[in-house]
């Protein structure tokens, strides 16, 4: 059998999507992705790229269309990577999430996916600006500042006005940011030289409020941020600036330092009946709309009578812990970072919640140092894309737990995790939730219940 070489072209039967949201096809064994392909479509293609076990290719004619196909709304879709799905109609796409979490299940484990329910994705009824949140690098473009997004698959900055996704008012207000940077005449960060002063563009607005948080990433310091604050606080719903510095090279956003310079401490944001104080670098949902239909989900999971104990891991600024307290005897949570503990606590306090206590530290290593002082009958785990791990299971395995609720963001750890925890719980039930319309991820609560 030929191996295929970048150029190769084939009409290919696109069977599934990926979790970057490409189709999937096989030709002569070998799986073949295709972005902007969806299932049912038959392509003609070409191939960009091989690797040992797969190979990348671009549609190059459709030999037939799928139903699901729509025209992406945003103009910048096809060069920008931040939205992969917006080809595909809105609700069928919900039923490919779906999908995945149970492709998943099949791939990595060996759970019966039909003895349990796995009920239809809660999706939203406007997919767009739903998010809160954008953090973002800047670049000048015939003179002025724009915002930058990486073109997919390259390195070359696309210039983007607006964003579909994010919340209209923020959308705004980044264009008068812009502007204002513009007036004064501060350098933006080059990445060649590490040199230059503004590097990101940090902005949330509160859902509940309207209220606006600014905070300028810099590299270098000058007075003109002051000034530049003073200048971004009459802009319509701005109420609060911040500067952080990152000297880093590469890495993340934020660095140590964040500094408070205009305006109020902070912006509230309320899901349910709970507030929460948010600063830039406070962790939050980036789409409360359906954060509280997944709160909603995990309280009516929990069945809370008044009289549970309850624990929340990787519970960042306290929000599923304290949306449960009012409904439990005791909760505890326990976080790495120590910011959000600090967050969290506040935020219990700020909410006149006493029943709630937070601790930092790492998951794997204080989760069995409390369960040994404490039982608990409902456990909470929210982790990161990598999951709990096999450590933190085993050890999950060992307690007497009567309920967990598992809220995933990674279909694939979420399997994984799955796998061995069954040797002790049933699955009762798993709820896909579309928290990121036009994108491939999916976020699940899961329940077990001890067999």
């Amino acid at each position: 059998m030929a191996q295929l070489v970048v150029g190769d072209r084939f009409i290919l039967d696109i069977k599934r999507l990926g979790i970057n949201g490409e189709g999937i096809g096989f030709y002569n064994k070998m799986t073949i992705f295709v972005k902007n392909a969806i299932p049912g479509e038959g392509v003609d293609v070409e191939v960009t790229e091989v690797l040992p076990k797969m190979a990348k290719a671009k549609i190059v004619e459709f030999k037939h269309k799928s139903p699901q196909r729509v025209e992406p709304k945003c103009p910048y879709y096809e060069n920008c990577g931040a939205c992969q799905t917006m080809h595909i109609d809105y609700i069928k796409m919900c039923d490919f999430k779906r999908d995945a979490v149970i492709e998943a299940l099949n791939r990595y484990t060996t759970i019966n996916t039909k003895s349990f329910e796995i009920k239809k994705t809660i999706g939203m009824d406007n997919p767009f600006g739903y998010r809160n949140k954008n953090a973002v690098s800047l670049f000048k473009n015939s003179g002025k500042t724009s915002i930058a997004m990486l073109q997919d698959d390259s390195n070359e900055w696309l210039k983007v006005d607006s964003c579909l996704v994010l919340n209209d008012k923020l959308n705004e207000a980044n264009k008068k940011i812009l502007e204002a940077i513009d007036e004064l005449g501060i350098p933006l960060y080059n990445v060649k030289y590490h040199r230059g002063v503004i590097r990101y563009l940090v902005t949330r607005i509160s859902f509940k409020t309207n209220e606006i948080q600014v905070c300028l990433v810099c590299l270098e310091k000058t007075n003109k941020i002051k000034e530049l604050a003073n200048k971004l606080m009459e802009i319509p719903n701005v109420v609060s600036v911040y500067e952080n510095f990152n000297e880093a090279r590469k890495g993340m956003i934020f660095g140590d330092q964040t500094n408070h310079i205009a305006g109020k401490e902070y912006i509230v944001e309320q899901i349910g009946n709970i507030k929460y104080n948010l600063t830039p670098t406070t962790f939050f949902q980036l789409n409360p709309i359906q954060t509280e239909k997944m709160y909603e989900t995990i309280k009516k999971a929990a069945k809370l009578s008044f009289n549970e104990t309850i624990l929340d891991a990787y519970c960042g600024v306290g929000t599923i812990g304290l949306y449960l307290a009012k409904n439990a005897k005791e909760v505890i949570g326990v976080e790495y970072n120590k910011d959000s503990v600090l967050r969290a606590r506040e935020n219990a306090k700020f909410n006149k919640i006493n029943n709630a206590s937070f601790y930092q530290g790492d998951a794997r290593e204080l989760i069995p140092h409390i369960m040994k002082e404490k039982n608990f009958d409902v456990v909470v785990l929210d982790p990161p894309r990598v999951g709990l791990g096999e450590e933190l299971c085993h050890d999950l395995l060992s307690y007497e737990i009567n309920k967990i609720i598992y809220v995933s963001c990674n279909p694939s750890t979420l399997a994984k995790d799955l796998e061995i925890l069954k040797q002790k719980y049933n699955i009762n039930s798993i709820q896909p939730i579309d928290m990121f319309p036009n994108t491939s991820a999916v976020e699940s609560v899961c329940v077990l219940t001890k067999k």
